[in-house]
């Protein structure tokens, strides 16, 4: 308010420079957010990336990973880094998802905490599937996904619901458990 009161009383020529200042500076704060954005997810992508490393599926002889995103942009270009890498002799093929289709092709599905309306439906289809699930946050190890990347005081805390992970018959190695927060919820009956 009192910036508007203070442009009003200025001539035409301050009133443009104020007005072209204080565009600036809002354009600069939404770029440090965008740009604090861009490099979380990147973070993400690659820590992402490292829990697959240490995951085991049943049908090891594929040479294909699907890694599936459902996120906005940011999250799918965050994962457009690691496509085509290779892991444990697998190359990673990313599958950006706007839909709810064709799961059965995924070894592993990112859920951006964006999508939390579409936990429930989404986790209950891939229920015993050989699908690693991978979230942003507590409420998606609740709903039955698998691992948590969970951002607490500005450091990633790996959380991971264990029971969800046997129950699909993925196996995670022992290194990696004992770097992550072990979590356990009541079955969930979505």
């Amino acid at each position: 308010m009192a910036l508007l009161v203070l442009v009003l009383t200025m001539s035409n020529t301050n009133k443009t420079i104020s007005i072209f200042i204080s565009i600036l500076l809002l354009c600069s704060s939404v770029t440090d957010v965008y740009a604090r954005s861009v490099e979380k997810q990147a973070v993400l992508a690659v820590l992402t990336l490292n829990v697959a490393r240490f995951t085991s599926w049943p049908e090891q002889a594929k040479s294909i990973l699907n890694f599936c995103i459902i996120g906005d942009n940011i999250v799918q270009q965050s994962f457009e880094n690691i496509d085509s890498k290779v892991i444990n002799n697998r190359t990673i093929h990313i599958i950006n998802l706007s839909r709810l289709r064709n799961l059965e092709q995924c070894q592993l599905l990112y859920v951006s905490e964006l999508e939390r309306n579409r936990l429930v439906p989404l986790l209950a289809e891939l229920r015993g599937q050989a699908t690693l699930t991978i979230g942003e946050n507590i409420e998606f190890l609740q709903a039955s996904g698998m691992v948590g990347l969970e951002r607490i005081n500005g450091k990633i805390q790996l959380n991971i619901n264990l029971s969800s992970v046997k129950e699909s018959n993925l196996l995670i190695s022992s290194r990696l458990l004992k770097l992550a927060n072990i979590v356990s919820f009541p079955t969930s009956t979505y």
